[in-house]
């Protein structure tokens, strides 16, 4: 079957989704019981597999791969997924601390080009979700106004379209100026 990019999905989907995320973050944990990288696009609204995401993507599986081979950490799993709700990837890493990897994760997220809108999470081996605050670091920001990001979603400071619009022209600025 191939997937048609550009079609919408409900919020039950995305939910859906959400719930079989979780359950595959716990087969994978079973099956190698070491911390995992859980990543996907951060894209409002319903349109979540597009030439965009799919872009951001596969930037970020590439920074994610090329940052373990870096710190010398091996990947034992690797699995990406292309779906109506968005593509994501979950990998399995040998790595002693799950800190350390959140940490380095976080530097992708900050640091590359399109960061921002890659959503980087680690689940250590007992299948705890490590965060940016207990790491001592703050939430991340809005893409517009540079707030909360967690409180301008919540309020629905912007609408889809603007948010949609920005990431687009980041992406856009980013093939062209890279």
């Amino acid at each position: 079957m191939s997937l048609d990019y550009g079609q919408t999905v409900s919020l039950d989907q995305v939910l859906a989704n959400k719930e079989a995320r979780v359950q595959r973050q716990a087969e994978w944990l079973k099956r190698y019981s070491l911390p995992l990288v859980s990543f996907s696009v951060n894209m409002p609204g319903p349109l979540k597999m597009t030439d965009c995401t799919k872009l951001i993507f596969d930037q970020g599986v590439q920074a994610i791969q090329e940052a373990c081979i870096k710190k010398g950490w091996r990947i034992e799993g690797r699995q990406l997924l292309f779906q109506l709700t968005g593509p994501e990837a979950i990998f399995s890493v040998r790595v002693s601390e799950a800190i350390a990897l959140k940490r380095v994760m976080i530097a992708i997220e900050n640091q590359h080009r399109l960061g921002r809108v890659m959503d980087i999470d680690i689940i250590d081996v007992n299948g705890k979700v490590i965060s940016r605050k207990g790491q001592g670091m703050a939430r991340r920001t809005c893409y517009i106004c540079d707030n909360d990001a967690v409180v301008c979603a919540r309020s629905r400071r912007h609408d889809v379209q603007t948010l949609v619009s920005y990431i687009e022209a980041m992406v856009c600025h980013d093939q062209c100026c890279s």
